[in-house]
């Protein structure tokens, strides 16, 4: 067992430095590994040259892909295509995938029990079985859990951009600016997250995409609601060949008065949830406070 997690410690630790140094050099990698991929065609495998290449590029990181890949594949089709929803809501940050994120679960949920393990036995307390399989159940679940609050916390600020960069949408249109031109100058004026999607679904409609489903790809790739109501109403507009100046107007003032109602909603649901802060937590010092020294002389009182 302890050999186990001295192995699980070593492991976690080179899996860390590799992804920092992936994160400190991520484009130098990319520019590297597209090059690879050129020579490959053109480099025969068995030249000695090739023998020259790191350890690390001819034997770690085939192994760990090949590693990754096995575990991508044992996950469940429908498990898997969750993941790789969530992942792409989150903006696919490091560039993770879904065979990346079940290899780092199951890394995580050794490595937390290792670790427990390690300080018990240092500590000379007695090791708790249960523990170690409830660290291993947490460590499981936290890589996607994290995953999830990004994705989560992408979608509210995508939701919440929206109103005001249909506003600016609208303006620019009024103003005379195709809805193209004025999509991209809108974009340039508010950067963010669906800036970023929406300038990826011009590029798209750009390089021969059909328009409509470079438009709804902005949904598959955000999860909001809002956008879907948006983008369906410009697809209507535009098969319909009415004013989409009318249309910006009205979908500007519903998605104004959405995020009002949202933040009406928000501020009733704060008493609520600041009843067991108070209740639990300000109260009893509340009470200390004011009937404390009323109870001390109490009892120095009786005990006179």
């Amino acid at each position: 067992m302890m050999i186990l997690a001295y192995l699980s410690v070593i492991a976690f630790v080179a899996y860390l430095v590799q992804i920092i140094y992936g994160f400190a050099f991520k484009r130098r990698e990319k520019v590297k590994g597209r090059l690879h991929e050129l020579e490959q065609d053109f480099v025969d495998p068995t030249d000695e040259s090739v023998l020259q290449e790191p350890f690390k590029e001819r034997i770690i990181k085939p192994a760990y892909q090949k590693f990754t890949a096995l575990l991508g594949r044992t996950t469940p089709q429908g498990i898997s295509k969750a993941m790789e929803r969530t992942i792409i809501q989150a903006g696919s940050p490091g560039n993770i995938n879904v065979n990346r994120l079940v290899s780092m679960m199951f890394m995580v949920a050794i490595i937390l029990p290792a670790f427990y393990y390690l300080l018990l036995q240092a500590t000379g307390i007695e090791v708790n079985i249960l523990m170690i399989i409830l660290l291993a159940l947490a460590g499981f679940i936290l890589p996607y859990y994290i995953l999830n609050i990004k994705a989560r916390a992408r979608r509210a600020k995508i939701q919440k951009s929206l109103p005001d960069m249909l506003d600016l949408i609208f303006v620019s249109v009024e103003a005379g600016l195709g809805f193209d031109m004025a999509l991209k100058r809108t974009t340039e004026k508010m950067p963010g997250p669906l800036s970023d999607e929406i300038n990826r679904a011009i590029d798209e409609i750009n390089k021969g995409r059909r328009r409509e489903d470079a438009l709804r790809g902005i949904y598959k790739r955000t999860g909001v609601d809002d956008i879907s109501s948006f983008i369906t109403a410009v697809i209507q507009s535009e098969q319909l060949g009415s004013n989409i100046a009318n249309m910006l107007r009205v979908q500007s003032t519903s998605m104004r008065q959405k995020r009002r109602q949202r933040a009406e909603e928000a501020a009733m649901k704060v008493p609520i949830k600041m009843l067991f802060p108070l209740v639990f937590l300000m109260f009893p010092a509340l009470f200390i406070v004011i009937l404390g020294p009323a109870f001390i002389r109490i009892m120095s009182v009786f005990a006179d």
